[in-house]
């Protein structure tokens, strides 16, 4: 899925493995390592702009956890941090 934006605004894009505080998305406990596999939403909430993803988790050794997860992750406190291990 494509989400329409201005140029130049920030975006989190599949492939790309983010990390969100844990006061920075919806739901769950401690920090946000994700892979992103799709970007299914976009909007504002509690006067910021969030986008709701589906990926997988990230262990702390950098390989993907197998269940596949939805999270809803605020776009200003998102940070690019890489690539998954294979």
């Amino acid at each position: 899925m494509t989400i329409d934006r201005p140029r130049g605004e920030r975006a989190i894009a599949p492939g790309e493995v983010i990390r969100v505080p844990e006061d920075s998305y919806r739901f769950g406990v401690g920090v946000l390592t994700m892979y992103v596999t799709e970007v299914l939403d976009r909007g504002p909430f509690q006067g910021a702009e969030w986008v709701e993803l589906r990926g997988r988790e990230l262990n702390p050794d950098g390989t993907l956890r197998p269940r596949e997860r939805y999270a809803s992750v605020r776009l200003d406190r998102a940070t690019v941090v890489g690539v998954p291990s294979r």
